[in-house]
């Protein structure tokens, strides 16, 4: 038995294949490479199909379960039940539930907040617009004043 498995592991020995068959070595590596790389990469075909698939999944989405409709159909309800029903069931801490509260209690305010600030970014004029009006307006009060444009400041 050991003379046997002796055999079989120098019979097995890729070195000294390579060193009596350089060539048919090289060739079969080559062949075993093309082999392996056809197994591992999809054709192009299946990676239509696959994409396919994403599409088709993004289009007609799994339909949720029960809970998760009755949870997601009121998550901002005003008795807090989602979250009472979270913490009981180990999904949520105390100090979550608590904390979510307080941020859907706040909400309002500070989305009001960021909308007065982003509208008011954007109505107020730029100091050049603010001097090219001014400008304009000494130019018509002095031509409504029946002098010329320029003497509208002295």
């Amino acid at each position: 038995m050991n003379e046997i498995k002796g055999a079989l592991a120098e019979g097995a020995d890729p070195r000294a294949w390579v060193q009596q068959y350089p060539w048919a070595t090289l060739g079969a590596s080559a062949v075993a490479g093309f082999v392996a790389a056809t197994m591992l990469i999809p054709s192009r075909e299946q990676q239509a199909l696959r994409k396919l698939a994403r599409i088709e999944r993004a289009l007609n989405p799994e339909p949720r379960r029960k809970a998760e409709r009755e949870r997601d159909d009121h998550p901002d309800s005003v008795d807090g039940k989602a979250d009472a029903d979270d913490y009981k069931s180990g999904r949520q801490s105390f100090m979550t539930a608590v904390l979510g509260e307080a941020i859907k209690a706040v909400r309002p305010a500070l989305i009001s907040l960021l909308t007065a600030g982003v509208t008011a970014k954007a109505a107020k004029p730029s100091e050049e617009e603010m001097k090219a009006a001014a400008a304009a307006e000494n130019r018509e009060e002095g031509r409504a004043q029946g002098g010329t444009p320029g003497q509208a400041g002295a």
